[in-house]
């Protein structure tokens, strides 16, 4: 079990975002402890952790929010698919990214040679 403060450091999510997350429903309001504050279990951290993989691929917080609300629904033939379409748009974009990389490259030798094969 976790304080807001200990699954921001762990997932390095600030914790406005976290509360964001909770009012956008992605993940459920945690339960309170004796104190006052709110406690996270294991599993709600991880799931807040696929969530933050998602956003760093590039997922719009509201492709998110579909998947979670399909996800809840059990409706796992939406969350397929909503998936597999993001990973083909993933795969795109690394192979876009890849062949810039790779004219970077190129630049990067073009460029050391001029300077007489040092950088």
């Amino acid at each position: 079990m976790y304080q807001i403060s200990e699954v921001s450091k762990l997932i390095g999510l600030p914790i406005p975002t976290i509360r964001y997350y909770e009012q956008l429903g992605l993940i459920d309001e945690p339960v309170k402890n004796a104190r006052g504050y709110k406690i996270y279990d294991e599993l709600t951290v991880e799931y807040l952790q696929f969530i933050v993989h998602l956003k760093d691929t590039g997922m719009s917080l509201e492709l998110i929010k579909l998947y979670v609300d399909a996800y809840r629904a059990k409706d796992y033939m939406r969350c397929h698919e909503i998936l597999r379409e993001h990973a083909v748009k993933m795969e795109l974009e690394l192979v876009k990214r890849q062949r810039i990389l790779e004219k970077v490259q190129y630049k990067v030798t073009h460029f050391s040679k001029l300077r007489g094969g040092g950088i």
